[in-house]
């Protein structure tokens, strides 16, 4: 099923308004003097034909046809112009002043259409637009065949081939122009429109990544502690209350954290108290990170190189986030017997470098959702990422974040 040509306007009831007040603006300014000549200069049948056209034409600027149905309404006043292209001339006073007869489709009223035109390009997609230009140019063409004498029979002050060449170059121009401006208008609106859908599309992939890393680490520290306790539990059953509560003091940081996560979500809407959310993890709590996933049976060990420098609050989670999933994958696919290793260097920037010894296979092969979230904190922040097996066996990720 195809799309709706229609471009949906963020703020439809300014747009009517604004359509209100220019139909009556243009009626106002514009309908009486083209009235008062068909009435005093028209002959026979026509005065009242050109009466309804002129009107039919104004009525086309009325919402809700001009902004639900422009096309209904440009072809409306296509239709209109048409009545005052074929229409013989005008007499009366207005024909007295200017000299000669004078063609009803040079009253002022016809501007109008020249706004229909527009209307038809901002608001509606292809192929409605180019649709309207070619009608547009096609009336252009009848409207110099229609007044290519006017300047012969004196209507016109200027001579016949001044007239002659200002005319198409107007007609054309003013089509040109309005058709212009409102493509404009309709490709602004979509430019607009995409950029929205592209911070909506990065928020989604921020809350992926947040979820994913809260998620999977807490997850896998969990079935960590959970198998090692099952193995245990034959053994040395007095370690299993220690092991449970190690489980439960995971999940229970886990919810703290999504709750955190949620919060920051919800931190726009009236009547929530962001100041009771918990505040996010940083390198600050490093050593309480490697506690726990030590608790998991992990042999994981920590080394810090230089002093601390400050960060702030996204680089110093985006340093914890790197560090959780690095460990995270470690316990996941390296291993029971194998070892981490984790450096904080100080001395240019933060560098934060993860090695451990464990199998490459998996993590070679499979490429997942948590790397690739890695890189993309690491990027966002301005740093730089690198993670793959080491030639010796293992994996190391090095995250390289200003500082």
């Amino acid at each position: 099923m195809s799309q709706s040509r229609e471009v949906v306007d963020p703020l439809p009831w300014v747009g009517v308004a604004a359509s209100t007040g220019l139909a009556v603006l243009a009626a106002v300014a514009l309908l009486p003097t083209g009235l008062d000549a068909v009435v005093d200069g028209g002959t026979g049948g026509w005065v009242w034909t050109l009466a309804t056209a002129l009107v039919g034409l104004h009525t086309t600027l009325l919402p809700p046809l001009s902004t639900r149905w422009p096309m209904v309404a440009f072809g409306i006043g296509s239709a209109c112009m048409l009545v005052l292209v074929v229409a013989p001339d005008l007499g009366g006073t207005l024909a007295a002043e200017s000299g000669g007869g004078v063609a009803p489709v040079l009253l002022p009223s016809g501007l109008v259409w020249f706004v229909l035109l527009y209307g038809v390009s901002a608001r509606l997609a292809a192929p409605w637009p180019s649709i309207a230009l070619a009608v547009g140019m096609g009336g252009c063409l009848l409207v110099v065949v229609r007044l290519w004498e006017f300047a012969d029979a004196g209507g016109a002050t200027m001579g016949p081939w001044v007239w002659r060449l200002l005319l198409p170059v107007s007609l054309v121009g003013g089509v040109l122009a309005a058709w212009a401006l409102g493509r404009y208008r309709a490709t602004r609106r979509a430019w607009t429109a995409a950029l929205a859908d592209r911070a909506a599309a990065e928020e989604r992939r921020r809350i992926a990544r947040e979820m994913h890393d809260v998620v999977a680490h807490s997850l896998a520290v969990v079935v960590a502690q959970a198998e090692g306790g099952r193995m245990l539990a034959s053994t040395q059953p007095d370690r299993a209350p220690e092991i449970l509560d190690a489980i439960a003091h995971q999940g229970r940081e886990a919810l703290d954290q999504m709750r955190g996560l949620l919060g920051i979500l919800r931190s726009g809407d009236a009547g929530d108290d962001a100041g009771a959310e918990p505040p996010q993890p940083g390198v600050a709590d490093l050593p309480a990170l490697v506690a726990q996933v030590r608790a998991s049976g992990l042999d994981v060990v920590l080394e810090t190189f230089g002093d601390p420098r400050p960060l702030g609050p996204a680089h110093s989670l985006t340093a914890y986030r790197v560090v959780q999933e690095s460990l995270t994958n470690v316990v996941k696919h390296a291993g029971r017997q194998a070892a981490a290793r984790i450096t904080v260097d100080w001395t240019a920037g933060l560098t934060l470098t993860i090695t451990d010894d464990g199998r490459v296979p998996d993590r070679a092969t499979t490429g997942g959702r948590g790397l690739r979230g890695m890189r993309e904190r690491v990027e966002a922040v301005g740093g730089d990422l690198v993670s793959g097996p080491v030639p010796e066996g293992g994996w190391r990720t090095c995250a390289k974040i200003p500082a």
